[in-house]
């Protein structure tokens, strides 16, 4: 009788492990799918996500095409001197919502006109800059210099500048990169920037585009950075500008400029047009280059998708000539 109980006793405490078995290859099996659903989802609802980011930046760039088309088209003079650059203000008329299905994606547009890229502005472009947003000659002195000690590939610093060994012995954590700024963020580990100073400057500064700046949409600080910028030119544009009208011209800032086949024979180019060659070095009157960000949430648990693209104008196309997510 009692070997009949230690046996039952046996069996059911086997029973038990099975049954423990059962429910952990069960419990395995049901974590497993979940997680493998919910990699299916966030797969999904990325896919989503950067379907609709596409679908944002063909949109805009569709409408970019038709502005440029529709601007070479027009037959009428007063309606073509108006739109002469037809991508003019496009950061408010580009930067806003768009809805692929119930999807949202947050636009925002960006003429690289109005901004300095830091990795090709040299160090008196930085000077003048710094000078007129900070009002402080030795300050933007020294942040010039730092800047371009920064990126610049040797290892001697500038008069007022630093390199790896300065920043070494001050115990400063970031060492210069002796290459170009990845992002406008990294101006915070240059030395001698501040986080007041870094917010003052860091809207007129981007790490994107060809470097050219477009006089009628910079604002004042940037305009000053431009090589051959006077006082009276930043006024003459400023008040072009505040007429609502639009510079056409480079040469019609500039005083004592001679035309081509003008002012007679044996005419000799004055310091207008050495002026005006430093100014269109540097600067245009069209919007050339957009920078779009495309933002993407598709889901209320979904981490946002990102796509950064640079437009630019290619004839009466534009072209997209670099994205990164």
């Amino acid at each position: 009788m009692r070997l009949r109980k230690d046996r039952r006793g046996v069996a059911m405490i086997a029973a038990m492990w099975i049954v423990v078995a059962i429910s952990v290859v069960s419990l395995t099996f049901a974590l497993d799918a979940k997680e493998r659903r919910t990699l299916g989802l966030n797969a999904a609802e990325r896919g989503t996500a950067r379907g609709s980011a596409l679908g944002a930046l063909a949109t805009v760039q569709a409408q970019l095409d038709v502005a440029l088309r529709s601007n070479t088209q027009s037959n009428n003079a007063l309606a073509a001197v108006r739109t002469g650059d037809p991508w003019l203000g496009i950061d408010s008329a580009m930067t806003g919502p768009m809805f692929f299905d119930s999807t949202r994606v947050d636009v925002v547009a960006r003429d690289l006109g109005e901004q300095l890229n830091i990795n090709m502005v040299d160090v008196n472009q930085l000077r003048a800059f710094f000078a007129y947003a900070l009002g402080d000659y030795n300050k933007a002195d020294q942040l010039s210099q730092t800047i371009t000690d920064w990126r610049d590939l040797d290892d001697t610093p500038q008069p007022n500048g630093d390199e790896r060994d300065g920043y070494i012995k001050k115990g400063l954590l970031a060492l210069p990169a002796n290459g170009p700024f990845r992002q406008v963020e990294d101006l915070l580990m240059v030395e001698g920037m501040t986080p007041e100073i870094y917010a003052r400057v860091a809207p007129d500064f981007t790490v994107y585009g060809n470097g050219q700046i477009n006089v009628n949409t910079a604002p004042v600080e940037v305009l000053r950075s431009i090589p051959g910028m006077t006082d009276a030119i930043v006024n003459n544009i400023l008040v072009q500008r505040s007429r609502g009208l639009r510079i056409s011209s480079l040469a019609s800032l500039v005083p004592g400029v001679v035309a081509a086949g003008r002012g007679g024979r044996g005419a000799v180019p004055g310091m207008g047009n050495a002026q005006l060659a430093q100014l269109q070095q540097a600067a245009g009157v069209t919007t050339t280059q957009v920078l779009f960000t495309m933002t993407v949430r598709s889901g209320p648990q979904a981490q946002p998708v990102k796509l950064i693209a640079l437009v630019g104008r290619a004839g009466t196309n534009t072209t997209i000539t670099w994205k990164q997510w």
